[in-house]
């Protein structure tokens, strides 16, 4: 429990000031009039609530070089150099407690886009979820990268060989699983055990999925 309690900290605690990577330009302006309160910013297992659908297009939208920017300092071997395909229509609030947006490399999307009658990914299947996150007062920022990589048979059975991986928006590594910061991703897996019915992926809801009508 006490592990499990520290790696959950570890997700939520504060970004350091060097990953912040704050885009003056990437402000809602409403919120810097009247600022959001605190509840509706949410949290872990809470999505936000303090932006509409329109604003957060534009705030990605801001923010998009950022975005690529922070992509390309991760220093993943799952990650580097890869073309990625959007699965989600958009950036939406989820329960990471931030906007996000879900990604397939070319090995994991044909199954990806199937979503609950997809097949077991194989070897070297990747998926990341790209993120930011607005404050109370509307000013944006790139947050953090996420990944996840199908692994050899055997590598973490408990989740189908998953290797979970995070990352600040800086690209330092916040933890991966079985090396450096294992207990800091460990929430992650625990979370996932919600999808083991689907290959432990949970997909993103049917609304702003590509194929919505």
């Amino acid at each position: 429990m006490r592990s499990v309690l520290f790696a959950l900290a570890m997700l939520i605690a504060p970004i350091s000031a060097a990953a912040q990577g704050i885009v003056p330009a990437c402000r809602v302006a409403r919120l810097a009039e009247s600022p959001a309160p605190r509840e509706a910013l949410g949290g872990l297992g809470m999505p936000p609530s303090h932006l509409t659908d329109e604003e957060v297009d534009r705030t990605a939208a801001c923010l998009a070089a950022a975005l690529d920017r922070t992509l390309a300092a991760v220093r993943d071997r799952a990650v580097a150099g890869k073309g990625w395909t959007a699965m989600s229509k958009a950036f939406r609030a989820s329960e990471h407690g931030t906007f996000l947006q879900v990604y397939a490399d070319g090995k994991a999307a044909p199954s990806y886009a199937q979503y609950e009658a997809g097949a077991r990914m194989g070897e070297g299947a990747t998926v990341i979820k790209r993120a930011f996150r607005v404050d109370a007062d509307g000013q944006a920022r790139p947050y953090r990268v996420y990944v996840m990589e199908r692994m050899r048979t055997g590598y973490e059975p408990g989740v189908n060989d998953w290797r979970f991986a995070a990352y600040e928006s800086d690209g330092t590594l916040i933890g991966e699983t079985g090396g450096r910061g294992n207990v800091r991703v460990r929430f992650c897996a625990d979370c996932h055990q919600a999808g083991r019915a689907q290959d432990y992926l949970l997909f993103v809801p049917p609304r702003h999925r590509l194929d919505a009508r």
